[in-house]
């Protein structure tokens, strides 16, 4: 049996005592455990330790917890492992600032959708699936239907649907079914893995890079959810209303059909915030502060949150097939 560990985060110094080495504790760990930390570059305490205070959690709260609870209880609160506000008091030097900005540009642009996803289909394509989207609790009726391949990977489909519905793809996104598994591309899946995000959320993780839409979602009244920007957390309902064999000789082909509803701003805080500047701009006597919000938002007085410009949307769409075929 692996010793017990004692962990002792000084806030200022930063020290840690341990009562044995890191290669004795991990020859009891699980071969898979030993790979995973590998993976991640833990190879010593030390770097363990650096890690779960790079993403607030104290490692003396986290070990624990781990004591007291063999299994993640109901009630698992995460500011139960979380850092006190005092470690942040006065210790910004702790933090490395010097990122290597051209890597971090590549990592973004693909992470929010500015290159076109690599992995797009799985198959041949034998089925059009009939799809529809809606944003969930908009202060207005905001959804798109679309056809496009029953094998389209869900990676190339978030694509597809960002531009369906007018998002300008500046945000990330996941798919979230029924049985809280979350599709996210492979970067999203490292970067959460380093974060402990899964632990936290107790959702299990696949690649959306790797799965299609027929591999989860039939034409049987099943929905998931679709959320883009986990800030404004902009949740939409998506379910597939019909399907259909191509006939023989038959191209495939991604259109969008019909839309209701324009698309919100983003970053304005959600479908609450976008209710907030709705009823903002109807006021008939505006404040200076309320006029720089909405021209800030690009909201005209005459705007029309039930106004879909499905053409300009449509033309979009039709551009995004002609470059994915290409």
């Amino acid at each position: 049996m692996a010793k017990r560990v004692k962990f002792n985060p000084t806030y200022n110094k930063r020290e840690q005592k341990v009562d044995t080495l890191f290669e004795e504790i991990l020859k009891e760990l699980p071969e898979e455990t030993r790979q995973e930390m590998e993976s991640m570059g833990i190879h010593s305490f030390d770097e363990l330790y650096e890690m779960m205070l790079s993403v607030g959690i104290d490692p003396m709260k986290m070990m624990d917890y781990s004591l007291k609870h063999k299994e993640i209880p109901a009630d698992f609160n995460p500011k139960d492992v979380m850092l006190d506000e005092e470690f942040y008091e006065n210790d910004d030097e702790y933090f490395d600032d010097d990122l290597d900005d051209d890597e971090e540009d590549i990592d973004e642009e693909y992470l929010l959708g500015l290159e076109l996803p690599k992995k797009r289909f799985i198959g041949p394509s034998k089925r059009e699936f009939l799809i529809r989207i809606k944003l969930n609790k908009a202060p207005v009726k905001i959804w798109r239907e679309l056809v496009v391949p029953s094998n389209i990977t869900l990676e190339l489909l978030a694509y597809v649907l960002i531009d369906a519905m007018g998002w300008k793809h500046e945000h990330l996104y996941q798919f979230v079914t029924k049985n809280n598994v979350s599709y996210v591309n492979s970067f999203q899946m490292k970067e959460r893995a380093n974060s402990f995000m899964p632990f936290f959320s107790r959702v299990v993780e696949r690649n959306s890079e790797k799965t299609t839409l027929e591999m989860v979602l039939q034409p049987k009244g099943e929905r998931m959810k679709f959320e883009y920007d986990f800030g404004d957390s902009w949740t939409h309902d998506l379910w597939v209303k019909a399907a259909r064999d191509y006939a023989p000789g038959e191209e495939p082909a991604i259109r969008l059909l019909k839309g209701q509803g324009a698309c919100p701003p983003e970053d304005c805080g959600g479908v609450w915030g976008y209710a907030e500047l709705l009823e903002m701009n109807k006021k008939a006597r505006k404040t200076a502060d309320e006029k720089e919000r909405l021209e800030w938002y690009d909201i005209p007085k005459g705007y029309d949150p039930d106004d879909c410009d499905l053409e300009w949307l449509q033309e979009d769409v039709e551009d995004l097939w002609e470059r994915i075929k290409e």
